[in-house]
């Protein structure tokens, strides 16, 4: 009888020594989820709110000394090439008057130099560059002179002498403004460096004031040279509008673009002919396999809703002219296809680990997890992709706890 009852109680301490060894050693308590490691395709795109614009757009700026006699646009008028958008008061003595204002500054910007710089002829300094400026000018007019007349030649109009004629007149033109070039290099030979160009940029814009008023008084109204809607208007009749101040612009309805101003983290991984699409589901708007046209080669920083400063460069995406209907300034959602799609292998984004700087996950090998150094690429909506590290069909954890 004592016998039994020994090894009945043997049996239960041989269970007992069986159970904890499982609960403390084994599996017993270990509960984790698992998926596979798939092959499954994805790309990467970049998005931001866009703006519909024009990839033809036109301003005009006001001249100065001008009153506008005419002028009987609105925003929103669609305008034809050749249409007259403004025209001026016949106010020539006024602008004569200006002329001779503006000329008396450049006496006087010669009398400054000359004082500033002795064994210099400022007066023949100045007279080779006003002559330089007379001639680059007379080049421009002959050079759309010449593309004029070679318009009519091919149209059957004008005879070849009459074609030659122009490039003839182009040609001395040419050779007068060599000689001018060489007269201003050996009379200004004198002058250092910074003074030169700080002369060159005085006498530049007091020119280019006096080409403007003698072109006013020349024409004394302004055409548009786009077929175009009217987007910006800042003037009416009877004003009189100050010399470079933008009067009105005009966008091609026919060529338009969307214009967004990506973040520079974003614009950086964007390259002309990469694809993208626009879209805004209020409107309707959904429009695909389209563009990029150009990277604004330029940056800029603004300042955010909250007040962050940020760097943006802007990225224009071209439209097919099915969207000619498609308001000026309407905001779209953009997106651009920086990585277009290929075969990968993706594991959910639970299952990746980061520690001391280096990715791991935990795949099961003979029913045990083990920690496997791996190497990530892209995000594709809720998973990440893994280019080294595991296999096609590797089981990783997703939910590892220890209880």
């Amino acid at each position: 009888m004592k016998k039994k009852l020994i090894v009945v109680f043997l049996i239960f301490i041989a269970i007992g020594v069986g159970l904890f060894y499982l609960l403390t050693m084994g599996d017993v308590g270990v509960e984790y989820d698992t998926v596979q490691v798939i092959k499954g395709q994805g790309g990467q795109s970049v998005g931001d709110l866009g703006r519909i614009s024009s990839k033809n757009i036109r301003k005009y700026y006001g001249t100065g000394g001008q009153t506008i006699e005419q002028m009987s646009l609105k925003l929103g008028d669609r305008v034809s090439k050749g249409q007259l958008l403004i025209q001026y008061e016949n106010n020539h003595e006024e602008l004569d008057l200006e002329i001779q204002r503006v000329k008396k500054q450049i006496e006087a910007l010669e009398a400054t130099y000359s004082e500033a710089q002795s064994g210099v002829d400022m007066g023949t300094v100045n007279s080779s560059r006003i002559e330089i400026s007379s001639l680059q000018n007379q080049i421009e007019n002959a050079t759309r002179e010449k593309e004029r007349i070679e318009t009519l030649y091919n149209e059957g109009v004008v005879s070849m002498v009459e074609l030659e004629q122009t490039t003839q007149v182009i040609d001395g033109l040419n050779t007068q403004l060599q000689m001018a070039q060489n007269s201003y290099s050996q009379a200004s030979r004198g002058l250092s460096r910074n003074m030169r160009e700080k002369y060159e940029a005085e006498i530049e814009a007091l020119l280019l004031s006096i080409d403007l008023l003698e072109q006013s008084r020349q024409d004394g109204a302004l055409y548009a040279d786009i077929e175009g809607v009217v987007t910006e208007l800042n003037t009416f009749e009877g004003d009189k509008p100050s010399a470079g101040m933008m009067l009105i612009e005009l966008q091609d309805p026919t060529e338009k673009i969307v214009l967004v101003d990506f973040m520079m983290e974003d614009a950086i991984r964007i390259d002309s002919d990469m694809m993208a699409q626009v879209s805004d589901r209020q409107l309707e708007i959904y429009i695909e396999e389209l563009r990029v046209d150009q990277v604004y080669p330029k940056a800029f920083e603004t300042v955010s809703e909250l007040g962050v400063r940020e760097n943006r460069q802007t990225v224009a995406i071209g439209l097919p002219a099915s969207a000619s209907d498609l308001d000026f300034g309407t905001q779209v959602e953009t997106m651009v296809l920086v990585e277009p799609p290929r075969e990968m292998l993706l594991v959910p984004m639970g299952a990746v680990i980061q520690k001391d700087g280096k990715t791991y996950v935990k795949v099961l090998e003979d029913d045990k997890p083990v920690e496997r150094q791996v190497t990530t690429g892209i995000s594709v909506d809720k998973y990440i992709e893994i280019t080294d590290g595991v296999i096609e069909g590797d089981h990783v954890l997703i939910n590892y706890q220890e209880d």
